[in-house]
Order: structure tokens, then C-alpha cells, then sequence
């Protein structure tokens, strides 16, 4: 009898969803996984259990609603699943004064505001829905279902996760601080990478000032890191003598999906554990160099790689 695959129970902006099995099996060994951009949590959900798992986001509806999904999976499921989809759900989700509700109403609204929101985000868009199935044989009321199908294998993964709702820079410096750990690291993309409008995130992280500081702290980690990202001049220039990996990728929902491709950056060789097509556009780890950019407070600084 074979595992059900573990997948997120909504389609959340920058989920890796469709790259989750690749990206996992390009992770670094490891004692301890973590990811300090949890979102989705699609990578944990897809890869093997390890001895320590620590998942992180800032926002905290996301971190309420795993929690609950985590200590009550049944009940969060029958109800999500009774939920229809409906314009009228999704407007009482985002009108809702979520401060005086019980966590398990948080959270099914939570699931509302996401799994029918324009883009699955919790910033307020319009209600998902679609008109011309577009070739489509699957209807919105159908994806809902798929979604609280998935929550029970999710609810079981994520029982010997430990969750943290903390500043991301916060978790990076702690945990990057130990060669046990590995660090998944899935920002929201850098602001000029992106192509579609608007911000995409409660708690945003586009401007080069705040992924300057990210990568100050993650050229500073003893941990494995894997990066995630749109191709980026600005990761390439910090990142010299770490491995580069190309996968091609799919963004948006229905008809809008476009092709893009996602890079992975690690300080650790990564494609002996790829398939030779997906190792295609791997750039293998350099001698130790020095990479030197500009730095959030002006000037420049160079960072030594030898020790990681």
C-alpha cells in the first residue's frame, strides 16, 4: 500500500507545491530541517521526516491555523469541508473580527480567506471563481474538497514539527548558528523579480534593503542553506562560490498560470541528489571566494565562504 502524497490543503502565493518533491531531494543531510518562511509548508509536507523539524512565519493567522490543524484535524476538516464556496463565505471570512472568535472558527476562516482569495493570499483580493472552465473538468467546489482531503495526512506530518511565529532573521541567526541544521529558506521574491502587481503578503519582504539583510545573515550561517528564488542579480552577486540550480517552473492559477524558473542557491553541493534532468543549469560549488555587495546601511563588505 503506498503513502498518500502529503501536499498543503490550499493554494498559497509562492507555495512550492509543484517543485516540493525536487526541492526536497536537493536538501543537504541534515539533523534538524528548518524553514523560517513556512507559508505552505509544502517542502515539510513532501520530504522525509527528520530527527528535528522547526517551521516559522511571521504572520499569525498561517501559525494558527497549522496549530489547529495540527491538534484537530477532524474537526477543522468537517467543517472546512461543510464550508461552501461562496462569495458571500468569503466576504464574512475577511469581515470577521477574528480576535473574538474561537481558534477553530480562526482557522476555518483562515482556510476561507486563502483557499478562495484571488492569488491565495491573506491580503484581501477578490473571490476566486471561474467563469470559462478554460478546458478545465475540475470546479471550484471540487478543488475545495481536494484541499480538505489533504488536511488529515498534513495534520499527522506535522506532530513532531515544533512551530515558532517569529521575525525570519530571528530564526536564521538561532538556528543558522548550528552545522546540524538545515535551513530551507523561501522568501517572497526579491520586488524586481517579480511580474505580477501589488504586494502579495500581509507581512511583505520585496524591497533590496530587506534581502541585503537576508543575505547578510545567511552568508553568516554554519547551517546548510538552500535558497529559493526567482533568477536575481542581486543573489547571484552574494552569493559567489555557493551551488546554483535552474528549475523550471509554473506560476498562478487557471488560466494564468505562466512558465518561470525558480533557482536554488546552497552553500553545500547540491545536485548529487537530483535526477541528471533535474541537475540541468547546475553550477557546482566554487573554491572558497570572497563575495562582496552593497550592504542595507551603504558601503560594502566582504564575506569570506571558507567556513561554510
Amino acid at each position: 500500500m503506498t503513502t498518500p502524497a502529503r501536499t498543503p490543503p490550499f493554494a498559497y502565493r509562492g507555495g512550492k507545491t509543484r517543485l516540493a518533491t525536487r526541492i526536497a531531494a536537493a536538501l543537504p543531510r541534515h539533523q534538524h530541517y528548518v524553514e523560517p518562511f513556512g507559508g505552505s509548508l509544502a517542502v515539510l509536507l513532501a520530504k522525509p521526516v527528520s530527527s528535528m523539524e522547526t517551521v516559522n512565519d511571521i504572520d499569525e493567522r498561517l501559525i494558527t491555523f497549522w496549530r489547529v490543524l495540527r491538534e484537530r484535524p477532524a474537526e477543522l476538516a468537517r467543517l472546512c469541508a461543510l464550508t461552501p464556496h461562496s462569495r458571500a463565505e468569503h466576504q464574512q471570512a475577511w469581515d470577521a473580527d477574528l480576535t473574538v472568535l474561537n481558534e477553530l472558527e480562526v482557522a476555518r476562516l483562515v482556510w476561507i480567506q486563502i483557499s478562495q482569495s484571488r492569488g491565495g493570499t491573506l491580503r484581501r483580493t477578490g473571490w476566486r471563481m471561474y467563469v470559462d472552465p478554460a478546458g478545465s473538468s475540475t470546479s471550484m467546489p471540487g478543488y475545495l474538497d481536494g484541499y480538505t482531503e489533504r488536511m488529515a495526512a498534513a495534520a499527522e506530518r506535522l506532530h513532531r514539527v515544533s512551530l515558532e511565529c517569529r521575525p525570519a532573521l530571528d530564526v536564521i541567526t538561532q538556528y543558522g548558528a548550528h552545522r546540524s541544521c538545515c535551513l530551507y529558506v523561501d522568501p517572497p521574491y526579491v520586488g524586481s523579480s517579480r511580474t505580477a502587481g501589488g504586494a502579495g503578503y500581509r507581512h511583505e519582504f520585496k524591497s533590496d534593503a530587506e534581502h541585503i539583510e537576508l543575505l547578510e545573515a545567511l552568508l553568516a550561517c554554519r547551517a546548510a542553506v538552500v535558497l529559493s528564488g526567482y533568477p536575481s542579480a542581486l543573489y547571484d552577486e552574494a552569493l559567489v562560490g555557493w551551488s546554483r540550480l535552474e528549475v523550471p517552473a509554473k506560476t498562478g492559477q487557471g488560466r494564468s498560470r505562466t512558465a518561470r524558473c525558480e533557482v536554488l542557491w546552497s552553500n553545500r553541493p547540491i545536485a548529487e541528489q537530483l535526477s541528471f534532468d533535474d541537475a540541468v543549469g547546475f553550477r557546482p560549488l566554487r573554491p572558497a571566494m570572497t563575495a562582496t555587495f552593497t550592504r542595507s546601511e551603504g558601503g560594502s563588505k566582504p564575506y569570506d565562504t571558507q567556513h561554510l
